[in-house]
């Protein structure tokens, strides 16, 4: 194809590459940072905000989570890496859930298809 055909039908060469388009960016970046102006008035700034704080989980929270599930208690202790006794602790209210398995009972709440699967496949 000659070059004059290749205008014509339209070229790669119309558009910057993905490598040049990044290195366009972080030049334009650099020279942000390097004249002190904030980089808010060159560029689009969007901030994230994300609740990462788990909800609290007293004993009937957690035995609403395994009924959901379908566990019994030996199962969804194995599934969360805990002992049995810990699980029943938790269902008792004597002893709290801790920040790293109130995330895990989280994620079980908002996706239960999920977990329900996966607690079936291990317990086969």
């Amino acid at each position: 194809m000659k070059n004059d055909e290749r205008s014509e039908h339209g070229n790669d060469d119309d558009f910057p590459s993905l490598a040049e388009q990044l290195i366009g960016g972080l030049e334009a970046l650099l020279e942000g940072v390097r004249s002190g102006e904030p980089l808010e008035k060159r560029f689009t700034v969007r901030t994230l905000k994300l609740d990462l704080e788990p909800r609290e989980y007293g004993p009937e929270d957690v035995k609403a989570v395994r009924a959901k599930l379908g566990a019994n208690q030996a199962l969804l202790a194995r599934f969360l890496g805990v002992s049995v006794a810990t699980l029943q602790k938790w269902e008792q209210g004597t002893r709290p859930v801790p920040t790293i398995a109130a995330r895990y009972l989280d994620d079980v709440q908002e996706f239960p298809d999920l977990w329900t699967r996966r607690i079936r496949l291990a317990a086969k």
